[in-house]
């Protein structure tokens, strides 16, 4: 919960488990761990079908995408790495090892307290639109 990337990584959990027809766009070495993650979506949240969808890639890059627009989000959703892109993408700015332990320890710690079926579980701020231009400023600017 110090780490500064805390609540985009947070954010970026939340959209993994909420919304249904994503593409993860990942190295191949993450395979099973991308396979853990939605068997571990399956136990808790059984009314799910749809799972992430894999595409993989040798780059040194996360990228998890929507296939079609969802709710006001369309097109790229997150990305795990350490060039920079658009404003309205939850961007974890650091290596992709860490970046993705990170985003699948949130996305557990999420299930574990009931997400995204409960009320207040998905953190502080769960409830309000992300606006990754601001997190980028106030983390940018140490606020």
């Amino acid at each position: 919960m110090d780490d500064p990337l805390w609540l985009v990584v947070r954010e970026s959990a939340r959209r993994v488990l909420r919304l249904q027809n994503i593409v993860v766009k990942l190295p191949k070495r993450f395979k099973l761990d991308l396979e853990q993650l939605c068997d571990l979506v399956s136990e808790s949240i059984p009314s799910r079908l749809i799972f992430p969808e894999a595409i993989f890639d040798s780059k040194e890059v996360i990228i998890i995408s929507l296939k079609k627009p969802e709710e006001y989000l369309d097109g790229e959703l997150i990305k795990i790495g350490l060039n920079e892109p658009d404003e309205d993408t939850c961007w974890i700015e650091t290596n992709i090892e860490r970046g993705w332990k990170l985003l699948l320890e949130a996305c557990r710690e999420l299930l574990l307290a009931g997400y995204p079926g409960c009320i207040g579980c998905g953190g502080p701020n769960a409830e309000k639109p992300w606006n990754e231009k601001i997190f980028r400023f106030q983390r940018k600017s140490g606020l």
